[in-house]
Parts: C-alpha cells; sequence; structure tokens
C-alpha cells in the first residue's frame, strides 16, 4: 500500500464510521501564542476541550501537519541518527466531543489495523493506564474489558503502565486522561539496545517494540491545585504517527526506505553523485530530507527563516542541512532544488505546497546562498579550534571560538555542537552564553547613545 493510500484509507474508514473530515491547521499556528509550531494532531481542537470553542461536529478525523523541533518535543538531535525520528511528521487522528468513547474508539482502532490494514493480531499489544493513588485515579478496567469485549487480541497482551506511558495531560492544568496505547512486535532483529541486561518489552527502551497508535480518553480536568475533578462530558483524542504505521505496512526497517522519502533521497543522490548507504553520508541523507520537509510545509504556511522565534528555528534547521550538505560535497544551494520530489510525493494531500513551490524555493535557496558565503570559512575556523583542543588533551570547545562561530559566521551554538559532538567534545555552553550576554549589553549601550 502506497503512503497516500495509507492516508486516504484511513480517512474514509472513519468518515464511514460517522467522522467529518476536516483540513489539517497549518504548521504555524493562527490563533494560539503560546506554540511556535503546531506539535500535534490535537491543536486545532484544543479550544474545545477546553470549552471555549462550539462544537460543530461530534465527530471528526484528519491528518495534522506537525513540526516538534524546541521546547519538551524537541526530536532535532535525533534526526537522522536513527530510523524513525523527524522535525515534520504527520499524525492521523480521530476525535469524540462528548458523542462515544472507550468502546468504539478500541473496537474501531483493532478494526483498521487488523482487517484493513491486514497487521498480524498476535505482534499486537495495547497497554492501559495502571491508576495512581495520589490523583485518586483507578485502574483503568474500563479500557481493559473493552479490549478483551471488542477485540479477539491475546489476553496476555493487555499491559498496565503508570502515568509516564498511560495518562494524557495538556499542560499542568485542563483536560486530560489515561490512555491506551496500541504497540507492535517488529522482531528481535529491530532491538538496537545494546545494554547486556536489556529486555525487550513493550516500553522496554528499544525499537523492538513501537507505538503505532494511542487512543487518549479525556475525562478529568486538572484544577490550579492539582486535584483531578470528572469532566461533564467524555471525549476521544486519537493520535496514530504517519511515518511509522507507513514503515510498518510497507515492511520497511526504517521510515527512511518507504515511499515517504525514497524518491528525496533518490534526488539528493542524483544532485550529489554520492549513493545513499549507512555512516555519516547515510545521516547527511535523511537529515537534508527530513529538513527539507520541515522547511518547506513552514514556509508554505507563512513563516519565513529570519532571526528571532519560529524564524530563527527554521534558520537553525537550514543551517544544520546546509552544513550536512557539506558532508556530500555540496558547496552550492542545492536543496531547493529538491522541492521537486517532496511536492511529488505529498502534493496530492497538501496542495499548498504545489500552490507555494517557486516561493518556498526562493526562500530556501536565498537563505542557502546567504550562509553558503561563510559556511566553509566557519568550517575551517571550527576545525582549526578543535584540532587545537583535542592537540591539548581536553574535551571541551571553548564558549567564546563557539560565540565567534556565531556571531561572524552565522552558526548557531547546536550546529556547533553537533560538530564538538563528531569529534568526541562538548561545548563549553555557559562561556557561549556569557560572551552572548556582554553583546547584548553592548548593543543595549549603543541604542541608548
Amino acid at each position: 500500500m502506497k503512503s497516500s493510500e495509507l492516508r486516504q484509507s484511513f480517512l474514509d474508514f472513519l468518515k464511514g464510521k460517522g467522522h467529518h473530515i476536516v483540513p489539517s491547521a497549518p504548521v504555524v499556528p493562527q490563533d494560539d501564542p503560546t506554540l511556535l509550531f503546531t506539535n500535534a494532531g490535537m491543536n486545532q481542537f484544543k479550544d474545545i476541550f477546553l470549552g471555549a470553542r462550539q462544537i460543530t461536529h461530534l465527530r471528526v478525523a484528519d491528518s495534522q501537519k506537525c513540526i516538534r523541533v524546541s521546547g519538551k518535543h524537541n526530536d532535532l538531535e535525533e534526526v537522522g541518527r536513527d530510523t524513525y525520528h523527524h522535525t515534520f511528521f504527520e499524525m492521523l487522528g480521530n476525535w469524540s466531543f462528548g458523542d462515544y468513547f472507550k468502546k468504539e474508539a478500541i473496537a474501531w482502532a483493532w478494526e483498521l489495523l487488523t482487517e484493513v490494514w491486514k497487521l498480524p493480531k498476535e505482534k499486537l499489544y495495547a497497554t492501559i493506564f495502571e491508576g495512581d493513588q495520589a490523583d485518586n485515579v483507578p485502574r483503568d478496567d474500563e479500557a481493559a474489558d473493552e479490549w478483551k469485549r471488542q477485540t479477539d487480541i491475546q489476553p496476555d497482551h493487555i499491559l498496565a503502565f503508570g502515568k509516564k506511558d498511560n495518562f494524557w495531560e495538556m499542560g499542568e492544568t485542563g483536560p486530560c486522561g489515561p490512555c491506551s496505547e496500541i504497540h507492535i512486535d517488529r522482531g528481535p532483529e529491530f532491538c538496537d539496545n545494546d545494554d547486556p541486561a536489556h529486555v525487550c518489552q513493550v516500553n522496554g527502551g528499544c525499537a523492538r517494540y513501537i507505538e503505532l497508535w494511542n487512543l487518549v480518553f479525556i475525562q478529568y480536568n486538572r484544577d490550579e491545585t492539582g486535584a483531578l475533578h470528572p469532566l461533564p462530558a467524555s471525549h476521544v483524542d486519537t493520535g496514530a504517527g504517519f511515518e511509522r504505521l507507513v514503515a510498518v505496512i510497507q515492511k520497511k526497517a526504517s521510515n527512511y526506505d518507504t515511499d515517504l522519502f525514497t524518491p528525496i533521497l533518490t534526488q539528493i543522490s542524483d544532485l550529489t553523485g554520492k549513493p545513499y548507504s549507512d555512516g555519516e553520508e547515510g545521516v547527511a541523507f535523511r537529515v537534508i530530507a527530513d529538513h527539507l520537509r520541515a522547511l518547506s510545509f513552514a514556509i508554505a504556511d507563512g513563516a519565513i527563516p529570519g532571526n528571532e522565534g519560529r524564524g530563527y528555528v527554521l534558520r537553525r534547521i537550514l543551517r544544520r542541512a546546509a552544513r550536512f550538505g557539506r558532508v556530500l560535497e555540496m558547496h552550492e544551494p542545492f536543496i531547493y532544488k529538491l522541492l521537486h520530489s517532496l511536492v511529488q510525493v505529498m502534493g496530492d494531500a497538501y496542495p499548498e505546497i504545489v500552490q507555494r513551490k517557486e516561493y518556498i524555493a526562493r526562500v530556501i535557496r536565498a537563505e542557502e546562498e546567504s550562509f553558503g558565503r561563510t559556511l566553509d570559512r566557519g568550517i575551517e575556523i571550527f576545525e582549526q579550534k578543535a584540532a587545537d583542543v583535542l592537540q591539548s588533551s581536553e574535551t571541551v570547545f571553548p564558549g567564546d571560538d563557539a560565540f565567534v562561530l556565531h556571531d561572524t559566521f552565522g552558526f548557531p551554538l547546536d550546529l556547533t555542537q553537533l560538530m564538538a559532538e563528531e569529534k568526541g567534545l562538548t561545548v563549553d555552553v555557559a562561556g557561549f552564553n556569557t560572551e552572548m550576554e556582554k553583546q547584548r549589553q553592548r548593543s543595549s549601550r549603543a541604542h541608548s547613545v
């Protein structure tokens, strides 16, 4: 099943269950100053859960564009190093606003996974909330019972976990509730934990068992004192990571081996003259392909690279991608050319990247050209400074040198940290921050004159 067919089959299935299909919200939030980017499927429905917006449909489903690159949900450093972390991803979701609850959510998830998508039932596990005495919340026996009644899952594949894994909260206060996650056992060959004492299991810290879908049952409200109170109506909020589902259903070891990424990776290979392989060059391929997606959708939805806020986040992403381009010996702007492959893969589902293709390419190219003029010189200076550190048997790259790379050559701190890490070094962040503060004070005095 192609990724485009999988996405559509999800929406068609939920439509058949009475859901109203809504378009993805932009990745640049329109009316939520608390978010730099839309980072979860529920963001556009937050006002409904908080009682601040009227419900127009009791049942809703969509595929939501998401970006996670800052704050609590920050996957940037893992991108490219493994097979499944991304800055941009899609979240498939269905919601019930005071309509159906655990029975239907569980039955439909099982039906879609096993009857429509034909995943092997014996490989699937369901988790439930084990309860929490401090919150006075009992074990979610209701969910456990519905798993037994509505599905033919193996009874010993229903597992209970604590608050960390199976209780979802929007924030410090507000609507919340237990959740039931669906995991799949991909087999012992997928274990990536080299600890001799490691035991593969659900929530066990390796890639053998991975979460496919999270069914959240919103039935409480946490007040300012931390106490929980039952909501007058119970809601359902589910989320399934699209890239991960595609990899499992297409029987691929990596998200990057699916048809969501292979056309982009192929074009990178064509442009660079290098094959996609393992090692540092493979990391570069994956980082560039991932970052292209985040940049393109953010720019399509109204963000542009800049010096603060979400603009600076985009600038960091693009400069990180450009530096990995140097790993592939690309010294001229090329990332903007990859937009062609992205449009081929995702243009049908998200026509905004088709309509704004030329604009997106211009913005990316201009930023590539601007940074490219100083990137090689900055890398050269970093290499000299890093060699000095290593020669003196030290392990810390100086903060004042990291500041020079930032201030003179446009290197975001995390880019310097990335390059230092590759050499077994850390960066003196405190020293960097001291230099930044000195610069702020100089700037403040200059403006006051």
